[in-house]
C-alpha cells in the first residue's frame, strides 16, 4: 500500500483549514511577542513597517495584563502583512546570542566564586585562554583580586574587587587583549594582611 502524500502549504491546492489559520495566527502572535521583547536598538535594524513598530512601542508602554494581551493580538494581526521569515530568523539569532551570553556569564561567575573561596584548581586552565605573554602578569593579579574580594566579603564592604575580578575573567574568556597597565593597578581594597595572605 502506497503511503499518503505529504502536502505542505505550497503544494496543497486546498485553502488552509480554520484550525490551520488559527495555528498560523497564534504563531504570528508569538513571534510578535518575541519581537516586543527585543530592545529598540535591535528592532530598528529590522526595518519594520511603521505601524508594526508603533504597535510594539505601544505594547512596551503598557503595564496591565489584559491591555498587553489585546495589543499582542493587534501585533499578530499586523504581522500578517509582514515578511515573517527574516523576523523569525532575527529572533532566533538574538535568542541564540542570549543563551551564549548566559552560559558565558555563569561560567565566569563559577570561576570567580571558586577563586574567591580559595580554590585555585582551575586557575591554570583559565590562564591558558590568555595570551602566553600575559599569563605571568595575570596570575598574581587574579590572586590579588581574589584575596581582596574575600576580604570584602568578610568585612561586608562593597564588592569592588569582586567586580574587577569578574571583569578580568570575562575579558580572558572572551580573548580580549589585556592592558599591561591594568595589571599594575590592582584593586587594593583589602588591608595589608589580606594582600600578603597565602592563597
Amino acid at each position: 500500500m502506497r503511503p499518503k502524500a505529504n502536502f505542505d502549504e505550497e503544494t496543497d491546492p486546498r485553502p488552509p483549514s480554520r484550525s490551520q489559520k488559527k495555528r498560523d495566527s497564534h504563531a504570528l502572535q508569538a513571534l510578535g511577542g518575541k519581537l516586543a521583547d527585543m530592545p529598540e536598538s535591535a528592532l530598528k535594524r529590522l526595518a519594520l513597517q511603521p505601524q508594526l513598530m508603533q504597535a510594539i512601542k505601544d505594547y512596551k508602554a503598557l503595564s496591565k495584563h489584559e491591555a498587553k494581551r489585546r495589543q499582542l493580538q493587534f501585533i499578530g494581526a499586523l504581522m500578517r502583512d509582514a515578511d515573517a521569515d527574516p523576523l523569525a530568523r532575527a529572533v532566533e539569532d538574538m535568542e541564540a546570542g542570549n543563551r551564549s551570553q548566559n552560559r558565558e556569564f555563569h561560567e565566569v561567575e563559577t570561576w570567580r566564586a571558586a577563586l574567591v573561596a580559595g580554590d585555585e584548581s582551575g586557575l591554570e586552565q583559565i590562564l591558558l585562554l590568555a595570551n602566553e605573554e600575559d599569563r605571568n602578569a595575570l596570575r598574581p593579579q587574579i590572586r590579588q583580586l581574589a584575596r581582596n574580594a574575600r576580604a570584602e566579603q568578610e568585612k561586608n564592604k562593597p564588592p569592588r574587587a569582586a567586580r574587577s575580578l569578574f571583569r578580568l575573567l570575562r575579558e580572558i574568556k572572551q580573548g580580549k587583549p589585556i592592558n599591561a597597565a591594568d595589571t599594575e593597578n590592582l584593586d587594593n581594597s583589602g588591608d595589608e594582611g589580606d594582600q600578603t595572605e597565602a592563597f
